[in-house]
């Protein structure tokens, strides 16, 4: 019986949707019903119908709000006869799985991972004295070279150290996440973690490297893309962005490096975000949801979401294909998978909101960064009890 497919518009992945359909239609006989919906739309309407139980009966979503769904009642757990709990883990890596268990149970099935990966502009470096292949040991190492890697004339600035104005968001997921043995909220009590020691030495240490270092401003070339543009000595970005810089700035020669540890102690190499099929609890047909989504994260259709889509993939099988990594980008992915940790904010944009707005507050306003680090916690403490995440 054919399912309905929501998922959020991206021109990639849609493509490789339609072509899965079209494969799948080709063994089972059955075309899936597929809508790529406007991402300033997809998670208002989704909502909406799961809340009126007529929502689609396979759906992705970020892992990190998987519990915001599943609080509702709107998930079906994975049944045993598709996946069990050990197959699940067996199969996939800790970072894609580790938010998707409740109660003993999984409520969905990776598909794609994006780790937060430092790139290079390989000949900036070399014009400053600096070697663009090593990883920075340190946060002392890496800012200095993004002071380094940074110019004036006549005043204003014509090259930024580090692409960081235009998207801080990268750093402060990151960051703090993996300053914390269980990341940015507490996994027994769900409280918000990063108002303490170290969060507020990672938050001073971001913000200072516009406030202080000045290795990047808001004012310079605002809302244009330094690092792509070759006028920034790096930049952190999803791992994805290796794809985007290849077709939007082909002439760039770029390298691809784990960050720099921005906390005195960090319990993982990198940070990641991730993206999950789940079921609605409302499907008529589960069984054939369940079907779908396990085609759709097959070890076969990873392969195809890896050459396709610009994604790293959460099967360890396929990131212990060493023929897969043959590209030195690609085996820099690949690494940062082996020990990496989950952004796990229980929040999507409404906690990018609230995150965006502590460094607002310390970079564009002038706020101290305790106020503002705590002043961020308590919105996103009362954001999870509003949204009935915790109480």
């Amino acid at each position: 019986m054919p399912v309905t497919h929501w998922q959020h518009q991206s021109d990639a992945r849609a493509a490789l949707v339609k072509g899965f359909i079209a494969s799948y239609k080709e063994v089972t006989g059955v075309e899936n019903s597929f809508e790529s919906i406007p991402y300033g739309d997809y998670f208002t309407k989704l909502g909406a119908a799961l809340e009126a139980n007529n929502g689609p009966c396979v759906f992705q979503l970020p892992a990190n709000i998987l519990a915001e769904y599943q609080k509702r009642g709107e998930l079906a757990p994975v049944p045993d006869d598709v996946m069990t709990s050990a197959d699940i883990e067996s199969t996939f890596s800790p970072a894609s799985t580790r938010l998707l268990k409740f109660d003993g149970k999984y409520y969905g099935l990776p598909t794609d991972v994006q780790t937060m990966l430092l790139f290079y502009n390989d000949d900036l470096f070399r014009a400053a004295g600096l070697d663009p292949t090593k990883d920075f040991a340190t946060w002392d190492e890496f800012r200095e070279a993004a002071i380094k890697l940074t110019k004036s004339d006549g005043g204003q600035m014509s090259q930024a150290g580090l692409d960081i104005t235009g998207s801080p968001y990268q750093w402060y997921y990151s960051a703090p996440t993996l300053a914390y043995q269980d990341g940015l909220v507490n996994d027994s009590t769900l409280a918000i973690n990063y108002a303490s020691e170290p969060g507020y030495q990672v938050w001073d240490r971001l913000t200072s490297l516009v406030t202080k270092d000045k290795v990047d401003s808001p004012q310079f070339l605002a809302d244009q893309p330094k690092f792509a543009s070759g006028l920034a000595g790096m930049t952190l970005r999803e791992y994805t962005f290796s794809g985007v810089f290849k077709q939007t700035a082909p002439d760039l020669k770029y390298s691809v490096h784990l960050p720099p540890p921005v906390a005195d102690k960090q319990f993982a190499a990198a940070a990641t975000t991730s993206w999950s099929y789940a079921v609605g609890s409302d499907c008529k047909d589960q069984p054939s949801a369940w079907a779908w989504v396990r085609y759709l994260t097959s070890e076969a259709s990873q392969r195809i979401w890896i050459t396709g889509g610009g994604e790293l993939p959460s099967r360890t099988a396929v990131l212990n294909d060493a023929t897969l990594s043959a590209d030195p980008g690609v085996a820099v992915g690949f690494k940062s998978l082996a020990d990496a940790m989950p952004y796990d904010s229980l929040g999507w944009d409404d906690v990018f909101s609230v995150q965006q707005k502590i460094w607002d507050s310390i970079v564009l306003d002038g706020m101290d960064v305790k106020s503002a680090v705590d002043a961020g916690a308590k919105g996103e403490a009362d954001l999870y009890k509003q949204k009935g995440v915790t109480n």
